[in-house]
């Protein structure tokens, strides 16, 4: 079922089946049918960054708990961080729809929370089942890019 989601929102049934999965605003993995997490384990790692995959958008980012989506802001996300004992410190690589999308948005408050840069997807991010990913409105369309944001002083 999983490659007929997009971003975790419902099935796309009737559509053109897809190859890709959108991390659209889990951590994953929680829901029937989100392949995100599957897909996302096959994603070559980046030196000096640690991967964090959850679904997101510019604002907040969400996950799926008790049959239903919870956002979260990235207080909380650095939180859960802080608590994963797959996080040691470093750097961060945002496999999160769209979080990089706005100067002020989700990855600039998760780098100024954290502490340490954070390097995240400026439109929709489609993890493929071999691990390859494309940025951009559909998994054919790689028009996006992936923006790092450096922890800003409050005040600024």
């Amino acid at each position: 079922m999983g490659a007929g989601y997009h971003g975790g929102f419902g099935s796309t049934s009737g559509s053109k089946k897809i190859n890709a999965i959108s991390a659209s605003s889990s951590f994953v993995g929680t829901r029937q049918g989100d392949m995100l997490k599957e897909y996302a384990k096959a994603v070559k790692e980046e030196p000096g960054f640690t991967d964090v995959v959850i679904h997101g958008n510019p604002n907040n980012a969400e996950y799926y708990h008790n049959g239903k989506w919870v956002n979260v802001d990235q207080r909380t996300v650095a939180l859960m961080l802080k608590r994963d004992s797959g996080y040691k410190s470093g750097s961060i690589r945002l496999i999160s729809c769209s979080t990089g999308m706005l100067d002020s948005g989700f990855a600039q408050n998760l780098a100024n929370k954290m502490g340490v840069s954070v390097k995240a997807p400026t439109d929709t991010v489609w993890v493929w089942p071999t691990g390859r990913m494309t940025i951009g409105p559909s998994q054919f369309q790689n028009t996006g890019t992936w923006k790092i944001y450096k922890p800003q002083k409050k005040g600024r």
